[in-house]
């Protein structure tokens, strides 16, 4: 029987230092994650490691988002900004990710995209939008432009995400289903896009955000479909699920009854 308890805990053991080096990095590869769960004033906390805390313009309204709170924008006067930080610039590639509730396709202005989220625009690291192209599709510019070949669907939540290979493609899913993947874009400039990153519009004048935003998450490397979906699925991110010293003593005291 104590045999039995001892190779039980071994293989409960690996799989704990298995699933703590994931997690780990994972962590290390999470750049900003905007929850929207509570304001502090005008800050918005960043629920990374890295400490990107945004910064309010406007007067957006805190409401009941996919996962706890969320902020929705007026599409004019309202987005959040995170001031530029060398752990938000990427080089090699990039996952941006956000539950999404819009009101529209395009922002307030006479543009025809609506910018969920973006950093720069010359050069462009990661800016991704709504847009009316496509049938009201998806639009993710990094170092060269494409359009997901699947719309998004106004005044319901959807999850987006579009990504930046590490072979120079873009790849887009919507709802944890593939949307579109697009090869023959360029390189990332990394530390040469030194700007800001904003939540709710883009740089390039009136492509404001109209509705709801909430669980924005950026990754400095490209998420596997699994991955993406296990985004998706989760609110306030836990790496683990659970405390990983409890899961194991837990696991532990199960094995002790046993004997």
């Amino acid at each position: 029987m104590k045999s039995k308890i001892f190779i039980l805990f071994l293989l409960v053991m690996i799989v704990f230092v298995s699933n703590f080096a994931l997690a780990a990095e994972l962590e290390k590869n999470l750049v900003l994650y905007l929850s929207f769960d509570e304001l502090d004033g005008k800050k918005v906390e960043d629920h990374s490691i890295h400490g990107n805390h945004g910064e309010i313009a406007g007067k957006p309204t805190l409401v009941d988002g996919k996962f706890g709170k969320a902020l929705k924008l007026n599409g004019k006067t309202d987005w959040v900004t995170v001031a530029h930080d060398n752990s938000l610039c990427v080089s090699k590639a990039v996952t941006v990710m956000a539950w999404i509730n819009a009101e529209s396709h395009k922002g307030a202005g006479t543009a025809q995209w609506a910018g969920i989220l973006a950093k720069s625009n010359n050069p462009r690291s990661y800016s991704f939008y709504t847009t009316t192209d496509g049938g009201g599709a998806l639009h993710f510019s990094s170092m060269g432009g494409s359009v997901s070949n699947k719309p998004v669907e106004l005044k319901k939540w959807q999850h987006v995400v579009a990504q930046m290979t590490e072979k120079k493609a873009h790849r887009y899913y919507i709802n944890g289903e593939l949307a579109g993947e697009f090869a023959g874009k360029g390189a990332l400039p990394g530390k040469v896009d030194n700007a800001d990153v904003f939540v709710g519009k883009t740089h390039e004048g009136n492509r404001q955000f109209v509705g709801t935003i909430d669980e924005v998450r950026i990754w400095n490397r490209e998420l596997s479909a699994k991955e993406v979906k296990e985004q998706m699925e989760s609110g306030r991110l836990k790496l683990l699920g659970v405390d990983p010293q409890q899961k194991l003593t837990s696991t532990w005291g199960l094995l002790k009854k046993e004997k």
